[in-house]
């Protein structure tokens, strides 16, 4: 019914169209021409920003081609429209594939920026080669086909098609890849679409509609000139597509509706028409973000979908038993600089089989699922899936090799619907051929996902948006599975669904690989497990031997300090408290209920594996990311809805994961931005800090990017200090760092305890935290599992916590 009252609307539009043309006086009819072809060039614009998500400025020097084509073949040639027309596209299709070598090597405002000085090329030649085209004076006298009436129609029709045209192209496999790429580049790649061919084809057929819109304007006018097309045309057509609705099939025709015909209908205004006309922009753009058309979208109640066949998860698994084999890598290494993230791994990952890769923070276990999936290129080894070396290869390359991925964060194309996602891992990046809905049906209903095949990804919760990344990694028909944190942000009832599904996986043939933190899940699901640390591998086997490995210990909870535990002292009064704390990101929840106390002058050491919500934690409290619900109070005074400048202000001060020191500023200027909540900063406070890291004194006047990783740790923690903080809160201090430069740390650590500094430390070097702490916590899962003394806490209990249950 909506489909006929649809059809029923376009063919009353373009019969009012069509009487306007024939029938109105031929001002009315030349209006609507100019309307159709604006709406014509925002179509072309509408496919590279609505669908593929890049931004062009270079639409107005497509249309002076297209114009100055047919102009200079009528004029000049003695071809007539209907010859010139069909060359002047090619040319502008030729030179916009050309111009797309480089301008498609970069994106974004440098996209930009290359087709600005492209429009301004295209304006300077046709003000400079006067013989052809006429320079500042233009060309007079271009033939039309018709009269103005005629011409206008005929743009009218060719607008008509152009909207026919990008519906089905939005629909299609390669407008399918575009959004892809727009929404998740990495994990288009990961299921096989090659992002510069699909980028360049979005880029030519932009230009294309350009240069068609220019050719038809060009018989519409009879006479063109550069100032004809300045560069704002290319910003008004911008305008069109985002007012409109970018990627809509309406929004081009709804936004040249608005940018052509409000400025004639406020003519009487005189010089305050675009005052006006601005300030409506401005107001439809505050009320409609997403453009009219998204607006209007959303008033019309979505159709409900027939309830499809039960899916047949026989075929499903049919489907991803197709290839077996295995996946080999040999020596692979990689560096950073002067930093080996890998260091020679080898590891074999056999079909039917879960094969594990543990590790602590800054381990390699990502980058090494980079390497072997062609997201970065080793810079030694060979990596092999079956028989075939794919050492090398690009992520799509790699993908239709028999090797799929997930991503550390969930990356479903979010635009796209659920059953779309994983139609686009049927293709594989094909531009051509049919996705079967019903096989994608079977893969979603395989993986556990029950919800509706239309929702768009985006609105999608967390366990769901796994799961269908998950679908759309096995629509490619993988020999092998890799996924990179899958269990993180789920609760224990989905954690041992996904458990389930993966050894379901394996059991039909699969070689399943998997990177987790989530430790209770690797050793109840895997079959051999390989640990790395610093970029090594340090052991491999089966979870038992894997547990009880000293090495693999030793990685998790590092070596006793020699000074021992803290001896049990005084504390003050509670300064800190936190109070059923839920905290994540988006739709990934990460915090689940934490409460913990910090008295004055206490030392608090927090534990747990990787991803349990330690550094997400530390982020809640120092204001980073703005918790859901709970409290937490400094001093009695409630921090939840400040920002992070207010709570730094407040005396809790974050020295963050990975130093993030300021690389361009001196070790001076970054210590003396430490102090910037302070009026009473004192120079000689940075001699006091030079004196309690000496190491800094020679470098004070070096830019901090050119410390070394240890330096660069002690540079932070000095910043923190000089902030005076009520609370000092220290996220993975040891990470990446040599055992001495660790040690000289905590060393500093301790003396900060001795003078009584309220310290929250975060660190996977449990031995040492614990040697300081008065007190620890332990998260697992987002929640406190565990709390109380070191002597507590060492042993059996943090065993569990970072390297799963022994039964």
């Amino acid at each position: 019914m909506r489909t006929l009252a649809a059809v029923i609307a376009a063919a009353l539009a373009c019969t009012a169209a069509a009487a306007v043309c024939l029938l109105a006086p031929g001002y009315y009819a030349y209006l609507l021409g100019t309307l159709a072809t604006t709406a014509l060039a925002g179509i072309g614009l509408n496919v590279l920003l609505g669908l593929t998500g890049e931004v062009s400025l270079g639409q107005g020097g497509f249309l002076a081609l297209g114009a100055y084509g047919v102009g200079i073949l009528t004029t000049k040639a003695g071809l007539n429209f209907w010859e010139a027309l069909p060359l002047a596209v090619l040319l502008v299709a030729a030179i916009s594939a050309a111009l797309s070598i480089p301008a498609l090597r970069v994106t974004g405002p440098y996209l930009a920026m290359v087709t600005i000085a492209f429009g301004f090329i295209v304006e300077s030649v046709s003000i400079e080669w006067r013989d052809l085209t006429g320079g500042s004076s233009g060309l007079v006298g271009i033939p039309s086909p018709f009269a103005t009436g005629g011409t206008a129609l005929m743009a009218c029709a060719f607008c008509v098609a152009g909207l026919v045209l990008f519906y089905y192209l939005a629909r299609s496999p390669i407008g399918l890849a575009m959004q892809a790429l727009a929404s998740a580049p990495a994990a288009a790649r990961g299921v096989g679409i090659r992002p510069v061919a699909v980028r360049t084809a979005a880029f030519v057929l932009a230009a294309a509609a350009a240069g068609v819109a220019g050719g038809l304007q060009a018989a519409l006018t009879g006479f063109i000139a550069p100032s004809s097309f300045p560069f704002s045309q290319s910003i008004l057509f911008l305008l069109v597509v985002v007012v409109g609705g970018a990627g809509r099939t309406l929004g081009p025709l709804i936004g040249s509706a608005v940018v052509v015909f409000l400025p004639e209908a406020l003519a009487s205004l005189a010089e305050y028409r675009l005052l006006v006309f601005g300030a409506g922009l401005l107001i439809v753009l505050l009320a409609a973000p997403g453009g009219i058309a998204g607006a209007l979208a959303h008033l019309v109640r979505p159709r409900k979908s027939l309830s499809p066949a039960k899916p047949d998860i026989d075929r499903a698994l049919a489907h991803i038993t197709g290839a077996r084999g295995s996946l080999t890598a040999e020596g692979v290494r990689v560096a950073f600089g002067g930093v080996v993230a890998v260091a020679g791994v080898d590891m074999m990952a056999s079909p039917g089989r879960v094969t594990s890769v543990i590790g602590p923070n800054g381990a390699g276990k990502t980058t090494l699922l980079n390497l072997m999936s062609g997201f970065q290129r080793p810079d030694a080894g060979t990596v092999r899936v079956g028989k075939q070396e794919i050492t090398g290869f690009a992520a799509p390359d790699v993908a239709r090799a028999g090797l799929a991925r997930t991503f550390q964060t969930a990356q479903p194309f979010a635009n796209l619907s659920v059953l779309d996602n994983v139609r686009l891992g049927l293709l594989r990046g094909a531009w051509r051929g049919q996705a079967s809905e019903d096989l994608a049906r079977a893969l979603l209903a395989l993986v556990g996902y029950a919800g509706s095949e239309t929702r768009l990804a985006a609105t999608l919760p967390h366990v769901d948006r796994r799961l269908v990344e998950i679908a759309r990694a096995l629509a490619t028909s993988p020999a092998v599975l890799l996924l990179d944190e899958p269990a993180a942000g789920l609760n224990e009832a989905d954690t041992a669904r996904l458990g389930g599904l993966l050894q379901r996986l394996a059991r039909a043939g699969l070689a399943v690989v998997l990177v987790e933190h989530d430790m209770s899940l690797v050793m109840s699901i895997s079959d051999e497990i390989v640990v790395l640390d610093a970029g090594r591998r340090i052991a491999a086997g089966t979870p038992a031997v894997v547990r009880n490995d000293p090495a693999v210990k030793a990685a998790y909870l590092g070596t006793s300090m020699s000074t021992g535990s803290a001896a049990a002292r005084a504390v003050g009064a509670p300064l800190l408290e936190v109070e059923g704390l839920n905290a994540g990101y988006g739709a990934l929840a990460v915090l689940d209920n934490v409460s913990l106390k910090v008295g004055r002058g206490e030392v608090i050491a927090l534990f747990g594996p990787n991803g349990a919500g330690k550094s997400t934690l530390m982020k809640a409290l120092s204001g980073l990311i703005r918790p859901v619900s709970g409290s937490i109070k400094l001093d009695g005074k409630d921090l939840a809805s400040l920002s992070a400048p207010q709570v730094a202000r407040s005396g809790l001060i974050l020295v963050p994961e990975g130093r993030q020191v300021f690389p361009q500023l001196t070790v001076a200027e970054n210590l003396r931005l430490g102090a910037t909540r302070r009026n009473d900063f004192s120079p000689a406070e940075i001699e006091a800090m030079l004196e309690r890291f000496p190491r800094l004194r020679p470098r004070l006047h070096t830019a901090a990017g050119l410390l070394s990783g240890g330096e660069q740790q002690m540079l932070a923690v000095g910043r923190g200090l000089l902030a005076k903080p009520e609370v000092l809160l220290l996220d993975e201090p040891s990470l990446g760092l040599a055992p001495a430069v660790v040690a000289e740390l905590f060393e500093q650590f301790t003396r900060l305890r001795d003078e009584g500094m309220t310290l929250l430390i975060v660190d996977q070097m449990a031995d040492y935290a614990l040697a300081i702490a008065d007190r620890g916590y332990v998260l697992g899962g987002g929640r406190v599992v565990a709390q109380g003394s070191p002597s507590e806490l060492r042993g059996a209990m943090l065993d569990d916590a970072y390297l799963g249950s022994a039964s």
